[in-house]
């Protein structure tokens, strides 16, 4: 799960409760884990939201706004509607510039003070929480004719360009680890909004609908797999049960989401397959404009052995960027640069056979230097829908670390010592550091 949902308190508005899902729908499809801290107190300040992700902190006032906003750094802030008349935003209070003034202020005091109870001592004399950026936040979108004018402490974002905004933006010495990252909501008391966690995951319909979602063995830290009651008339149909399911607020608006996660796997499915060419004297081939998303085939958990593979190309390539200093993402139809990627990884298969998971991967290295991609578990994560996590058995790994020369492709095969879930419906597995950084590979499990 890329995203998870953390509160002090659940938003008693809709409108926030509704902003806050669609945030964390547009971020699920981001590689590398975000966390959304939402409603929480610090320093007797209610704060909107908090979106952490590995290299960045931001600190967000969110409003709902049905007109033109106008305002500036000092004084009120005004919603003009489509009749012309004006209301007062946040009337009695600061404007939303200030407010997100003293969010930041007393987040990153907090941070700061208490930042040697979970970074190591070398990093806690590294990191300053006062790079973390500050933003305020228009939804659903900033109507075209809005006035307002900020300086360079506060960003503007209507809440459509957020997502984008959160890609390309990092916060200088901010450097976190996925158990860094989780030690924040728990120093906030804030707990994970399992409502919200669930559907985003798709758990809740899995299980509904199948009544054998088995309890994770290794749940992901903080967020627990809800438990689905029997009811009192157990449907004796599929089309019963479904139906029952489709009664609830929370099974209707998952079932709407399933619907277009599957229509957006069918476009890439049916899509031109588009293959790796290994041959180290012809050019590179560009990868798909979507990666992390299966771009064919799928699992199948039936007992016979061709049906527990899964093969087909699905690629991430990247390229190093001098500008940024970092690894950027490379596709067709994309930025339209026709720069090629200096390194592919493809995830060419992936077997459940013989109670174990394992991965075949390929590298392909078209840099001046050798590149590394450990198969270990300190490099790779397996989760599945339902949380389980399936630990990499590094000693099972071969080779243990695949390395590539320059111009070269290399393989190799890692494996996760335990047998997967027969209530899963997908598969998650990410790269935390190496060859080019954080990236995702999703595995459809058909049943």
């Amino acid at each position: 799960m890329a995203v998870q949902v953390w509160i002090g308190e659940k938003p008693e508005h809709p409108n926030e409760r509704r902003a806050i899902m669609s945030l964390a729908n547009g971020l699920e499809r981001l590689d590398g884990l975000h966390l959304i801290l939402a409603n929480f107190s610090i320093g007797g300040r209610t704060v909107d939201l908090v979106i952490i992700k590995h290299d960045a902190i931001f600190i967000v006032e969110l409003k709902h706004c049905d007109g033109r906003v106008i305002g500036s750094v000092n004084g009120p802030w005004f919603v003009e509607g489509r009749n012309g008349e004006r209301k007062r935003l946040n009337p009695g209070r600061k404007n939303p510039y200030n407010q997100v003034i003293s969010y930041f202020h007393a987040l990153t005091n907090f941070l700061n003070e208490h930042r040697r109870e979970f970074l190591s001592e070398h990093k806690a004399n590294d990191i300053d929480f006062r790079t973390c950026k500050r933003v305020v936040v228009i939804s659903p979108t900033m109507q075209e004719g809005s006035e307002i004018e900020l300086d360079w402490k506060v960003e503007l974002k209507g809440l459509d360009d957020l997502p984008a905004y959160l890609i390309t933006e990092r916060s200088s010495e901010i450097e976190l680890t996925d158990e860094e990252m989780l030690d924040i909501p728990d120093m906030l008391h804030c707990t994970p909004w399992d409502e919200i966690n669930t559907v985003i995951t798709g758990a809740l319909v899995e299980s509904a609908v199948t009544g054998d979602a088995e309890t994770p063995q290794t749940p992901r830290r903080g967020v627990s797999t809800p438990d689905v009651p029997a009811p009192t008339i157990v449907p004796t149909s599929r089309v019963e049960r479904a139906r029952a399911i489709l009664r609830t607020t929370t099974g209707r608006v998952a079932a709407g989401l399933a619907v277009i996660v599957g229509m957006l796997f069918a476009v890439l499915i049916l899509r031109p397959a588009q293959v790796v060419i290994p041959s180290g004297d012809q050019p590179l081939v560009q990868i798909a404009d979507v990666t992390g998303v299966p771009t064919s085939g799928s699992i199948s958990l039936a007992t016979a052995e061709d049906a527990c593979r899964w093969t087909s190309y699905q690629l991430v390539g990247k390229r190093w960027d001098g500008v940024s200093g970092g690894w950027i993402s490379v596709a067709s139809g994309g930025s339209g640069s026709g720069l090629l990627p200096e390194v592919v990884v493809a995830l060419e298969q992936v077997a459940t056979c013989s109670d174990q998971i394992t991965l075949t991967w390929s590298v392909q290295n078209h840099t001046d230097q050798e590149i590394s991609f450990p198969l270990r578990g300190d490099n790779i994560q397996i989760s599945d829908s339902l949380g389980n996590l399936y630990q990499i058995a590094d000693n099972a790994s071969q080779p243990r670390s695949i390395r590539v020369a320059p111009g070269a492709q290399e393989r190799g095969v890692a494996v996760a010592d335990r047998p997967i879930s027969r209530s899963a419906s997908s598969l998650l597995v990410r790269l935390k550091g190496q060859p080019f950084g954080e990236a995702s590979f999703v595995v459809s499990l058909q049943k």
